[in-house]
C-alpha cells in the first residue's frame, strides 16, 4: 500500500502550510518537497495530546486511557521530505511557517505502517 499518497498527500494537501527549513550547519534552505511542491508541514504549535494507552503500567498505576494536552508547539513533516537531511542536522534548526520562525529543540519520527522512512517527523519547536 501505498501510504505517501493514499494518506499523506490529500492531509498535506488540504490541510498544510508553506514552510522553509534552514539547518544550523549552513547548508542552502529547503522550500521544496520530495513531490518538487513547497515543502508543506502540519500546524501543531497549539500543542497536542499524548496519550499512554494499551493498559500502560508505570510503578503499579495503570495509565490506560489517559490523555493529557501538551503545551509543547511542534510542526509535522513528511519523512520523505526530509529524506535526504542528517537527522543530527534538524536539532537547532529553524523553521517558518504561518509568519512565524521557530527553533527545532529536538524531533522523533512517527512512522508509517510500512516504517519510518514513509512516515512524519514530528519537529518539536520553540519560539526563535
Amino acid at each position: 500500500m501505498d501510504w505517501a499518497s493514499l494518506l499523506y498527500a490529500p492531509i498535506y494537501a488540504t490541510l498544510g502550510v508553506d514552510a522553509v527549513l534552514t539547518v544550523a550547519c549552513g547548508d542552502p534552505p529547503i522550500k521544496t518537497g520530495a513531490d518538487g511542491g513547497p515543502l508543506l508541514v502540519l500546524d501543531k504549535t497549539a500543542g497536542s495530546s499524548a496519550s499512554f494507552g494499551n493498559g500502560a503500567n508505570r510503578n503499579g498505576l495503570n495509565f490506560s486511557d489517559v490523555n493529557v494536552m501538551t503545551i509543547r508547539p511542534a510542526a509535522m513533516v513528511r519523512a520523505t521530505d526530509l529524506a535526504d537531511v542528517e537527522s543530527a542536522k534538524l536539532r537547532d534548526a529553524q523553521i517558518t511557517f504561518n509568519g512565524k520562525t521557530w527553533r527545532v529543540m529536538d524531533h522523533e519520527p512517527v512512522p508509517a505502517p510500512t516504517g519510518e522512512g514513509q512516515g512524519e517527523i514530528r519537529l518539536i519547536l520553540e519560539a526563535a
